[in-house]
């Protein structure tokens, strides 16, 4: 016998819900967050070229030549704080997307983060003294010539300090060490479990981008970007690291300043 006949009936069944509810929020946000990542793909990657484009037909018309001087030089280094911004820009929106954080590839600042990075910094260039210092006697004992260190980083930051420089210095070790060192690496060593491996495609590539400077100076900063790449490796926190480029950075750059 039923005793309680009335249960199911009792209990009103839950209306319905209308998707039409929720629906228009999330299409307006989807929408949003695709009108988001066109201006930033755009931004990055056609925003420095159509500014060097407009830059140079504004100023220099239909140029026969590379344009040059102060005011290249301080567009240049605008163009770069564009591209480098929005680069780390794209690392913040590839995190997001992955649910991820700059604090889960190891970017967090603590207060010994500064003698740590005052120990890396000198670690870092006694490396690659020693390292250029080889090729250096290397070179003269196969050629009989002294090798002509490379001395052109004027042509990148100007003779004489200006904000774009400061920007650009404050901003690069941020823009390197984020994506070619601690993203780049966290990246394959989860995909190959070797930590050795990672570290050294991120020297390799960083040690690439700076053949501008000629092989000797490139295989130099190799042995500085492997320090780097050791520290991170071991102990997977970027700030240091980031601190001790910017040193390098500051230091080159306060050479170049005075000397001119």
């Amino acid at each position: 016998m039923d005793f309680n006949p009335t249960t199911e009936e009792a209990q009103p069944s839950a209306p319905a819900q209308e998707p039409s509810i929720s629906s228009p929020p999330r299409q307006e946000s989807r929408l949003l967050l695709r009108k988001l990542e066109l201006l930033l793909l755009l931004g990055l990657t056609i925003g420095p070229s159509l500014l060097s484009a407009a830059y140079i037909y504004f100023v220099y018309g239909i140029a026969t030549q590379r344009p040059y001087g102060d005011s290249y030089i301080f567009f240049k280094l605008a163009s770069g704080i564009v591209h480098e911004v929005g680069g780390l820009a794209l690392l913040c929106y590839i995190l997001f997307r992955q649910g991820r954080k700059l604090r889960d590839i190891g970017f967090s600042f603590r207060w010994r983060d500064i003698p740590v990075s005052l120990g890396l910094f000198l670690l870092a260039w006694l490396a690659c003294y020693v390292c250029y210092l080889q090729i250096y006697y290397l070179h003269f004992f196969w050629n009989g010539r002294l090798l002509e260190p490379w001395s052109n980083m004027s042509s990148i930051l100007g003779t004489h300090i200006s904000i774009a420089a400061v920007l650009f210095i404050l901003i690069n070790p941020f823009f390197e060490e984020l994506i070619v060192r601690a993203y780049l690496m966290s990246e394959i060593s989860s995909w190959t479990r070797n930590i050795a491996l990672a570290g050294l495609v991120s020297v390799a590539i960083q040690a690439s981008y700076h053949l501008y400077q000629g092989l000797p100076n490139a295989v130099s900063i190799a042995a500085l970007f492997a320090v780097f790449s050791i520290y991170y490796g071991t102990n997977r926190r970027i700030m240091p690291v980031i601190l001790a480029h910017l040193y390098l950075d500051i230091l080159g750059a306060a050479y170049v300043f005075i000397r001119h």
